[in-house]
């Protein structure tokens, strides 16, 4: 999962905001703007900023993996889901994870990573790369 962001470009993002100010919002904007093709799972919503909603994981169609921005009651729930859609990759945005969440991820069998879009992105620039830097130094993210 290292290089997560050079290897794979087509992801379901679970929990996209309607907020146009949100983080997941910011960070799915960043996504796209570097070339990834991204599907919402959202079922209030059919289009979120442009980018196709669907209502559950299971209408969405083959991506490499989930970035999830849900709260981790939401995201504990949906992990199996993921599991039965073939998705084995996922990233769980800081604050979509908890204890419950990550031992889950573990027994499914799921590869993940609990950190930042931007921190892990290689073309995030400024102030994200001095981040990077900062946490590699000491150590602060142990998926760099």
């Amino acid at each position: 999962m290292k290089d997560f962001f050079r290897k794979y470009h087509r992801f379901a993002v679970v929990g996209l905001s309607r907020d146009p100010k949100s983080f997941s919002r910011g960070a799915c904007k960043f996504l796209i703007d570097q070339g990834c093709e991204l599907v919402a799972v959202n079922p209030r919503e059919e289009n979120i900023a442009g980018i196709v909603s669907m209502p559950s994981l299971d209408l969405i169609p083959e991506v490499d993996g989930a970035i999830f921005f849900t709260n981790p009651r939401v995201t504990v729930t949906l992990l199996p889901q993921c599991l039965d859609q073939g998705i084995k990759k996922v990233w769980f945005q800081q604050g979509s994870a908890d204890e419950a969440v990550l031992k889950l991820a573990q027994q499914l069998g799921l590869s993940y990573v609990n950190s930042c879009v931007f921190l892990h992105h290689p073309r995030a620039g400024f102030p994200h790369n001095v981040h990077r830097a900062v946490a590699r130094v000491f150590k602060l993210d142990n998926t760099l």
